[in-house]
């Protein structure tokens, strides 16, 4: 090909038709410069194909990651619900009714007293991708809000954890040291109660107590709250990557 248009302009050059060949030549130089546009954005194309298909394949290892928490959060909801509802406040129905012979179910219900389950998640795939910069790529500008809020959202989890594990070490285990045996409450595998509480109902109009099963149900609601807006919002992720992942499938197809 080069041989060829080397022979035109040769032929033009012996024929001394000066302005058919600068017409050629500027011919030949706009033909180089398209075919070096064209390389250009096909490059280009390629390279962005590639960047879509690399950040993809991280929404589905996020998409993974999400959707299996949100199975877990939600499990984890119900569990802390189940026991606000069955035992914290169990405890403060039979403290209410002074009744003797309820009292001794105080044995067992006082034992979710001490029952502090974490709402902290480890989301690895998700983390990596927003602290990577990938966060500046994402064309779907609700999903980035999602992640956004969501890389929060996983933040706050473990600032209610710790103030839940702050409740529990200065103010519901010093109570228990010296009000009830410990062993006897917790029923650790290890543990071997001896001075064993028998009378509970000398519990009967003790403020701190009533105020420390409300402190806990109060604490365990908060993550109840957290874990089901944690769980919306964890759907919602989903939602717009499956829509983002469709996107790409169909403009391949």
């Amino acid at each position: 090909m080069i041989h060829f248009f080397r022979r035109i302009r040769q032929q033009l050059l012996k024929e001394n038709k000066i302005s058919r060949y600068l017409l050629y030549a500027l011919g030949e130089i706009a033909l180089v410069m398209i075919g070096i546009l064209l390389a250009l954005q096909v490059n280009n194309w390629n390279s962005q194909r590639n960047e879509t298909n690399a950040i993809n394949a991280r929404y589905s290892r996020i998409l993974e990651e999400i959707t299996s928490t949100s199975t877990q959060v939600g499990r984890k909801a119900n569990l802390i619900d189940s026991i606000i509802v069955g035992e914290n406040r169990k405890s403060l129905r039979v403290l209410k009714s002074n009744d003797p012979d309820s009292v001794k179910t105080l044995h067992n219900s006082l034992t979710s007293l001490t029952s502090v389950i974490t709402v902290t998640y480890d989301m690895p795939a998700t983390t990596e991708f927003l602290e990577e910069g990938y966060t500046s790529k994402i064309t779907n500008p609700n999903l980035k809000r999602l992640l956004l809020n969501l890389k929060r959202s996983v933040s706050f989890g473990g600032t209610v954890d710790e103030y839940a594990n702050t409740q529990l070490n200065t103010l519901i285990e010093p109570y228990m040291m010296k009000n009830l045996n410990y062993a006897q409450i917790v029923k650790g595998s290890q543990m071997i109660p001896i001075n064993t509480t028998e009378d509970f109902t000398r519990f009967f109009g003790d403020l701190e107590l009533e105020n420390l099963i409300n402190l806990k149900i109060e604490t365990d609601r908060i993550k109840v709250n957290y874990l089901n807006r944690f769980k919306r919002l964890l759907d919602a992720t989903a939602e717009e990557i499956e829509i983002e992942l469709n996107i790409t499938q169909k403009s391949d197809s």
